[in-house]
């Protein structure tokens, strides 16, 4: 902390207590004038003049103002007049002292204030040490620092409590864009991995209706067919991914919405129809989290688009259990063009959901050959709590 704390950094509660001392301060003024005036005391007229230069100044110059006011406060008893007027202004620019000065700073001006008062009372006026007035000049110090500096640690206190509640409020706020951002995540994957495969499904038989439109019209036929149906499959899953969303507004349970290791025949067998040879070896996967047998399916199907959109037209799938890991490998020879690379959706779809129960992907080329390899944790919550 500075010598001095600027005015916009105290609170206004302060400034209300400094202006009733400047009222003060001018009551004693105004004394003094009439005191020096009836007494003809007109050597004293520098003093008062010096002391109120302090008083004025204490705002912006606390320590300077109370060293000025000190120095009034010992020429004063050199002088035959009124020294209390003197005295109380010297008290305004100390409590504003306390206000604004660091608390070592104060003390010590204080403490000096408090011996020249001590000081005049017994070696000026002859009290002995031990009189009320002797005793009570110093005590009369001690009051008004000790006050203003209780009433800057309460405002100190206030304005921390104040600083609290705003980071407070910042750290809710980011915290909401937060989950803002994760939640346009899932509905960027959920869209995604839902709506990109079925698509996929949807061109390459389009495709095909065109090419055997003259030649062999019921193979085109047939490949129409599957274009229907795998569009209304598209609206089901975008009206699936719609409750789902509808779902987490309500705070439900929505993975029991979205396919698990489950509905894996179901992606295999709408692969091979895309005209990709899938070769698949699944062991049975019981006791399953939820959440880890969704992340399974999404990465499953992710990785089955991408073979049928870059692979040579076929594709080995596992899913076995090893320990306490869920095992999803897929490997699919490349077409002779360049692999799926980070930079996609999917692949980063894939990581992220891995990483949301704790678990990992790895992809990459091998032998000509593109793999997706996944590891997750059966029960990610338990992983947990025994890291806990």
């Amino acid at each position: 902390m500075s010598a001095s704390l600027d005015v916009p950094r105290r609170t206004i509660r302060l400034g209300k207590w400094e202006l009733l001392l400047d009222f003060a301060a001018v009551a004693a003024a105004i004394f003094e004038v009439g005191e020096i005036v009836r007494t003809g005391s007109w050597a004293a007229v520098p003093v008062l003049v010096i002391a109120l230069g302090a008083v004025v100044a204490r705002r912006h110059y606390p320590v300077a103002a109370a060293v000025v006011a000190v120095l009034a406060s010992g020429l004063v008893l050199l002088l035959p007049a009124n020294a209390v007027p003197i005295w109380v202004l010297a008290e305004v620019v100390l409590f504003t002292l306390a206000l604004r000065a660091r608390r070592a700073v104060t003390l010590v001006l204080a403490g000096t204030h408090a011996v020249v008062l001590y000081t005049g009372a017994v070696v000026v006026f002859g009290d002995a040490p031990y009189e009320p007035v002797a005793l009570i000049l110093p005590v009369w110090t001690a009051a008004v620092v000790a006050t203003g500096l209780a009433l800057r640690a309460n405002d100190d206190y206030v304005r921390a409590l104040e600083e609290q509640h705003r980071s407070a409020l910042a750290y809710r706020d980011s915290e909401v864009q937060r989950h803002v951002g994760e939640e346009r995540l899932r509905i960027a994957r959920d869209l995604h991995d839902s709506v990109a495969h079925t698509v996929s499904i949807i061109a390459v038989h389009a495709g095909a209706a065109e090419r055997f439109i003259e030649r062999n019209p019921e193979r085109a036929r047939q490949s129409l067919r599957e274009v229907r149906a795998a569009s209304r499959a598209v609206i089901g899953e975008l009206q699936d991914v719609l409750s789902v969303l509808r779902g987490r507004e309500r705070g439900d349970d929505v993975t029991e919405a979205v396919p698990g290791i489950e509905g894996l025949d179901a992606l295999i067998r709408s692969t091979r129809d895309a005209g990709v040879e899938v070769r698949a070896q699944i062991s049975p996967t019981h006791d399953i989290d939820r959440a880890v047998s969704v992340t399974a399916y999404r990465i499953a199907q992710e990785s089955l688009t991408n073979a049928r959109k870059h692979g040579a037209g076929d594709a080995d799938i596992e899913v076995s259990v090893s320990g306490d890991q869920l095992v999803i490998a897929v490997r699919n020879a490349l077409a002779g063009k360049a692999p799926p690379t980070g930079e996609g959706f999917g692949l980063l779809g894939m990581h992220e959901r891995a990483a949301s129960v704790h678990g990992s992907v790895r992809t990459g080329v091998e032998e000509n050959q593109f793999f997706v390899r996944a590891a997750l944790p059966t029960h990610p919550h338990q992983r947990e709590g025994a890291a806990s």
